[in-house]
């Protein structure tokens, strides 16, 4: 019985990336807090995984108007390009996607534009954004080490006859 419980927390803890694999933003420029130029272009995401094509980026400034983006998406990565140069401000980003796993997922930051970009933008920018740290695997693997440590480490309460 021991083997069986314990060839099972192997293979869960094994694939269990897959199991819980809904489709996070792994990088996106500019990054949420950055302060850029009003050079900018386009607003690229990227995700953990393969997005579906009906994907979509909407930007707002800071009045609540929305601003004109054309959106497309690249396997796991969705654009947004700028029909005209942004204005300087603070933007709110909100994206919406469905991830491969079928799981329909959203999110949003912020960003701002400034004509006189700063120094910490640009050291942000090098930097990818979003956190692909799964708070639950981690609770997950700590209990599956916790169990199979009780397992190995259990006395035997057999007692021996003479």
């Amino acid at each position: 019985m021991k083997k069986i419980i314990i060839g099972t927390l192997i293979l869960l803890f094994t694939f269990a990336q897959a199991t819980f694999a809904h489709t996070y933003l792994k990088a996106s420029n500019p990054t949420d807090g950055q302060i850029v130029d009003s050079s900018l272009s386009e607003i690229t995401l990227q995700f953990e995984t393969a997005i579906n094509e009906n994907s979509l980026v909407t930007l707002t400034n800071e009045e609540g108007k929305e601003i004109p983006v054309s959106n497309s998406v690249d396997n796991d990565k969705l654009k947004a390009k700028f029909t005209s140069p942004l204005e300087d401000g603070t933007y709110t980003v909100t994206y919406n996607i469905i991830g491969e796993d079928g799981h329909p997922m959203s999110g949003s930051y912020l960003f701002m534009v400034s004509s006189e970009e700063s120094a910490e933008g640009d050291s942000q920018a090098e930097s990818g954004e979003g956190s692909s740290f799964n708070w639950v695997m981690l609770i997950v693997g700590v209990v599956v080490i916790i169990i199979l440590l009780s397992l190995f480490t259990k006395p035997n309460k057999r007692r021996r006859r003479y």
